[in-house]
């Protein structure tokens, strides 16, 4: 019980760990399948990862698309009514990717769960900003990802367990968290979009997010972000398996170390840091992906990628939460969905590209491809440095309304 109470403040609202609870749950699930959708792809269309790769740019455009659409659903219809809509809709085609079917509708399949499943991101970050307060969204967006991680501890040794005899029950698994999910918000999620201002303030558009240059700078880095972090969870385990020969359980201890690192860490790093401006952090937690992405290139020893695994995951505990937070603090209340969508935006598109660039590089070599995803690291966090010196500061510069 003193564990619990450690980790519950009395300013977060009941919701909100509700919503926290859920997300563990759902993310048992959904990591029983991410970790390992590059292998099942190489294994059933029998084809090479850069075949893979430019299969998973379908798979990553229809992400980017779903967080863009599901930031402007979230402000228009509500952040419950997206989050529902994504839950019913995605369990459904993620059941039908795991069925034994031919590999244009595998592909039609696989581009359907692209879209309806990310639905939930910018909503069910939308609605952390509604209920919580600007002060506590740091602490907040850190439980989420807490919470999000502690799931991920079970879901990869699960999923990497059951992806050694058959792929089809990790897919049907992850359609029943979905599906308990959804309950869980149906029962007991209120609707949390503000209504207060509706009748004083425009609804706004996608051109108001447009026309604010620093968050699109910020965008732009936080994609080239996502592509170094993408390669871990989408290159890394067909790295290891097509040309290493590791079972796909071994990667599943890699993510749950990941997971486990950061449920250890994540408010322990939350604190230490949060004098520090949200951009060097960022910059800070870019340059640790790129220094991990290099141990990679020391050998194949499994030693080696528990190294590496844990310097990506610092870099992690520091850029995620401050990114959110200076996302949540920087929109208008009335765009804060539309925000939370560019951003999701952002962070899909860096995952729609890293596979087809990972599968490139890869093609030319082990060592060009460890080696560039090192270089882009340091490249975003120079960008994020620069970002910081120019005024990128937490403080939010809202849009005139």
């Amino acid at each position: 019980m003193r564990i619990f109470k450690h980790f519950i403040d009395p300013t977060l609202p009941r919701t909100f760990y509700i919503l926290l609870i859920g997300r563990f749950f759902n993310l048992v699930g959904n990591s029983l399948v991410f970790p390992f959708i590059t292998i099942y792809l190489a294994t059933r269309l029998h084809a090479p990862m850069s075949t893979v790769g430019l299969v998973m740019v379908f798979y990553g455009g229809a992400q980017v698309l779903s967080v863009l659409v599901g930031g402007v659903w979230s402000d228009k219809f509500g952040r419950r009514r997206v989050m529902l809509l994504s839950l019913i809709s995605g369990a459904l085609l993620t059941f039908l990717v795991g069925l034994p079917t031919t590999p244009s509708l595998l592909i039609i399949f696989l581009a359907g769960m692209g879209f309806t499943v990310p639905l939930f991101q910018p909503a069910s970050m939308a609605a952390v900003g509604d209920m919580v307060p600007p002060q506590r969204l740091s602490y907040a967006y850190g439980l989420m990802r807490m919470a999000s991680n502690a799931g991920i501890i079970i879901g990869p040794m699960l999923g990497g367990f059951l992806a050694d005899h058959s792929f089809f029950w990790i897919f049907c698994l992850d359609a029943v968290s979905m599906l308990i999910f959804l309950v869980i918000i149906f029962v007991a999620i209120p609707e949390t979009r503000p209504t207060q201002r509706v009748a004083t303030v425009s609804p706004g558009s996608l051109r108001d997010v447009a026309r604010d240059p620093m968050f699109i700078r910020f965008a732009l880095l936080w994609s080239l972000t996502s592509l170094v972090y993408s390669q871990l969870f989408m290159v890394v385990p067909a790295y290891l398996h097509l040309q290493l020969g590791y079972r796909p359980s071994f990667f599943g201890y890699l993510a749950a170390e990941n997971a486990i690192l950061v449920v250890a860490l994540q408010l322990p790093i939350t604190r230490l840091t949060r004098a520090i401006a949200r951009p060097i952090l960022m910059a800070f937690g870019t340059l640790c992906y790129g220094i991990g992405f290099w141990v990679m290139l020391t050998g194949h020893a499994r030693p080696v990628f528990i190294i590496a695994v844990v310097v990506i995951t610092l870099g992690e505990n520091m850029i995620n939460p401050a990114a959110s937070a200076w996302v949540a603090d920087r929109a208008p209340e009335h765009l804060r969905g539309r925000y939370m969508g560019f951003f999701s935006l952002a962070n899909r598109a860096g995952f729609a590209v890293g596979p087809l660039t990972g599968g490139f590089l890869m093609s030319l070599g082990v060592g060009p491809w460890l080696g560039a995803t090192g270089l882009f690291a340091f490249l975003a966090a120079f960008g994020f440095q620069r970002f910081s010196r120019r005024g990128a500061t937490p403080s939010p510069m809202k849009l005139s309304l």
